[in-house]
């Protein structure tokens, strides 16, 4: 029972550092539209704001959500196997459920308050995964590097072909309508946020999603198929290899391209195999470190806000929500790198604090909670028994 509670530990605190580089990064697209729109060097000018751009294109940027999407397939694969043995037959059927109402969650989330919602694509690569569930580990490391691979070279040929047009790309209409919109009235920010939650859902951003999510969902399945997950001294060896090998893909497809000037066209390349091997690394280094009883402290404090992940990510949001645009504080577009690194130790500070003092009373967080009630179509305890 013990190592199982370790076990769990490991993996919420593991979901915890996600959340932590999820909101760096987040962070960004809610400060400023470049992401979409292009612009980039025309909201951060300085030195130090290029330097840290780097170090977060490194280390963070499509590294985390890669990670999240891991720890997602992770965590499916441990509740069917849970599922199995209490209702047998019925694993499926719960598991979509409960993929049908994070996609509602995420659905009003990013229709409401931030377009860049995770939640329903994750919902939708969730489905896929309980279909392709019970398929054998080498037919699924099959599936996820034919996906990967085949997403990387066609876009990264596409870009290629278009390099000149996207290391000029700014599409001015589109940031004057968001600068606009976004410091208004809530009505002016529905109508943006909408806008551009519909161009992040068109068919074609969809499918490149799914082909580049799902991989890592199916990994995060094997990995616990393995015995990693559940035992990883056993494995340590595996483990430790692994760790070496995605440091150097890592280090190949997310670093090299910085050495060669940081080329547009080679975007998916760091991106897909890049940042997958870097939340591979990232995954399997920490396993290692919690799972040794090694960084306990640090442990401790990023296991309490992976526990609640899933109110911390909308949480994240709704400050964001009010911080950055017009309904609020109006920082929006108006901060460089170090303000916003800034927000983020405050932010994710005060998430660590409620959330450790939150456990001591509820066993889960409100959203948690609700998932978990529509789930199961039963109301769940909320409050800890005395």
């Amino acid at each position: 029972m013990e190592g199982n509670q370790n076990r769990i530990q490991s993996i919420d605190a593991i979901r915890g550092f996600a959340l932590l580089g999820i909101l760096v990064v987040n962070v960004l697209a809610f400060h400023s539209p470049h992401f979409m729109y292009g612009g980039l060097d025309s909201f951060y000018q300085s030195p130090t704001d290029s330097a840290l751009l780097t170090l977060i294109g490194i280390f963070f940027q499509a590294s985390f959500y890669p990670l999240f999407s891991l720890l997602f397939g992770v965590g499916i694969y441990i509740m069917y196997e849970r599922l199995t043995e209490k209702v047998s037959g019925q694993a499926k059927s719960v598991l979509r459920r409960r993929m049908f109402v994070l996609g509602a969650i995420g659905l009003a989330h990013g229709i409401f308050i931030w377009y860049g919602d995770i939640l329903l694509m994750y919902s939708i690569v969730g489905l896929l995964t309980i279909w392709l569930i019970e398929k054998p580990v080498r037919s699924l490391l099959k599936w996820a590097a034919w996906m990967l691979g085949s997403v990387t070279a066609f876009m990264t040929l596409m870009n290629y072909a278009t390099r000149e047009f996207l290391a000029d790309y700014r599409d001015e209409e589109s940031i004057g309508q968001s600068f606009a919109l976004y410091t208004g009235t809530y009505t002016d920010i529905f109508e943006r946020n909408v806008a551009d939650w519909l161009v992040m859902f068109n068919p074609l951003q969809v499918v490149l999603m799914i082909l580049t999510i799902l991989p890592m969902f199916l990994v995060g399945v094997v990995l616990v198929k393995m015995g990693w997950v559940t035992n990883p001294k056993e494995h340590i060896q595996s483990i430790k290899r692994w760790i070496v090998i995605s440091l150097v893909v890592f280090g190949l497809f997310k670093i090299g391209p910085y050495l060669t000037g940081d080329p547009v066209w080679l975007d998916y390349v760091k991106q897909g195999i890049g940042g997958s091997f870097s939340s591979l690394f990232y995954f399997l280094i920490l396993l290692v470190i919690f799972s040794y009883g090694r960084g306990i402290v640090i442990q401790s404090i990023l296991a309490p806000v992976g526990k609640l992940s899933l109110t911390n990510y909308l949480l994240q949001s709704l400050i964001g929500f009010v911080f950055f645009y017009g309904v609020g504080f109006n920082f929006y577009g108006q901060l460089n790198i170090i303000d916003l690194m800034v927000y983020v130790v405050i932010v994710y500070s005060v998430q660590v604090g409620l959330s450790i003092w939150y456990l001591k009373v509820f066993q889960y967080g409100p959203f948690e909670w609700v998932y978990r009630t529509l789930t199961y179509g039963k109301v769940q305890r909320l409050k800890r028994r005395s």
